[in-house]
């Protein structure tokens, strides 16, 4: 019976696909359109098939999946209960600790998302994992469009290129299409991105851009709040750069200077009351307390200033940045990724040599954007996080921002004469 409700939901939904206007005037064909899709979907099964298979039934995929049904079932029995259990914290201390890793309402709010996501979905499914994924992977499917329609602005004519970089680069592809927070990441940071460009595009920023772009911010900051912190600022830069056409250089460096100046005054002012810096430090003690792990590397702990912070950005960078290397594969699981990361640094380095000079310079203001958003992210995750399967897993979703720029302006036609 879950075979066939799963194959008339396919349907159903690819055939919502080509009724949905964005979706149909992207510019992407509706047979491509649908392939991307069918990828996308099949990219979900595989999540689920493997990490039930590999992982056993306790692993974060299935576990939602399971929590859902319990939440579906108070949604028919006990509807107002179903409703004020988000919002309701059982712990000593309220709703503090807004960024604590443990014992915390926020911390189990940025899983309740998701969950109470898939106890709407189980009213059609009920309660089956691959099915849960087609509607989740349906959603999320808008996040790698919205991408697409945006990068397409910026290199018309890409069509190929753009694809590859929004829909299919591997990790990308296969992380954002577990049933987890890591495909509303990806959504919110497409919904947002999506409404500043245009409002920058256009010159006006509406009212419907902005409530798209605060809600994308609000659920972002549910489910990954340490990702605001980066995009606030990374965000802000963009938009004062294309509206006071200032040298894009100096205003995202003088922002970020600003923001790392503003850290310090908040910790000074408040006498260390109120340390940003000291979050972080307690989300790295947080991760090395979960215990050993196959994929875990050694971290440098770090204290809660900006000294400290700057000593160990260059081995974080290099955690996030570049490995696993293909020599130190602690697990074979690990193996596709550290070719996936090798060819992404083969193609950086052909592009060296290979861009386009019609293509559009690093100094633009969206360019620079991507490059200093991801440069805070992924030192974030280099700082924090001591197991490469989960600093693969988290950077994964930043990939589209840095890969598409690159292949878009890649002379493909260069590099083909040399042969």
């Amino acid at each position: 019976m879950n075979y066939l409700l799963f194959t008339i939901y396919l349907f159903a939904l690819s055939w919502l696909l080509l009724k949905i206007p964005f979706l149909k005037n992207s510019g992407i064909g509706n047979k491509t359109l649908i392939g991307l899709f069918l990828v996308k979907v099949a990219a979900g099964i595989a999540v689920g098939w493997i990490s039930i298979h590999y992982y056993g039934s306790a692993n974060d995929y299935w576990d939602f999946n399971r929590e859902s049904w319990n939440e579906y079932q108070l949604l028919l029995h006990d509807p107002r209960a179903y409703l004020a259990n988000l919002f309701t914290s059982g712990y000593e201390r309220g709703y503090g600790g807004v960024f604590s890793s443990h014992d915390s309402y926020w911390n189990d709010l940025r899983g309740n998302v998701v969950i109470k996501l898939l106890s709407l979905f189980n009213i059609l499914s009920r309660g089956d994992y691959y099915i849960n994924s087609l509607f989740f992977n349906f959603l999320v499917f808008f996040g790698h469009v919205l991408l697409y329609r945006l990068f397409i602005q910026l290199y018309p004519g890409k069509k190929w290129e753009t694809v590859i970089g929004c829909f299919l680069l591997p990790s990308l592809l296969y992380f954002s299409s577990g049933v987890h927070k890591d495909g509303i990441v990806f959504l919110m940071l497409a919904v947002m991105l999506y409404s500043i460009y245009q409002s920058l595009q256009k010159n006006r920023f509406t009212g419907r851009r902005i409530l798209y772009g605060l809600f994308g911010l609000g659920m972002l900051f549910l489910v990954r709040s340490y990702t605001c912190l980066v995009f606030i600022p990374a965000a802000l830069a963009w938009v004062i750069a294309v509206r006071s056409k200032w040298n894009p250089y100096l205003v995202f460096l003088s922002v970020f200077l600003l923001a790392a100046i503003l850290v310090v005054a908040v910790s000074t002012l408040t006498q260390g009351k109120l340390n940003p810096l000291e979050v972080v430090v307690q989300k790295q003690a947080d991760y090395k307390h979960l215990g050993n792990a196959e994929t875990r590397i050694p971290v440098h702990d770090l204290e809660p200033n900006l000294a400290s912070f700057a000593l160990n950005a260059p081995q974080a960078l290099e955690h996030a940045a570049f490995r696993p290397y293909l020599w130190d594969l602690p697990t074979s699981s690990m193996l596709p990724f550290a070719v996936e990361l090798l060819f992404y640094e083969l193609l950086v380095l052909l592009f060296i040599f290979f861009r386009r000079k019609d293509s559009p310079r690093l100094a633009h203001p969206f360019i620079l954007f991507s490059l200093f958003f991801c440069l805070g992210i992924l030192l974030l995750i280099g700082f924090i996080v001591p197991y490469l399967g989960a600093i693969v897993r988290y950077r994964s979703l930043y990939f589209p921002f840095l890969i598409t720029p690159v292949l878009c302006s890649f002379d493909w036609h260069r590099l083909k004469t040399l042969r």
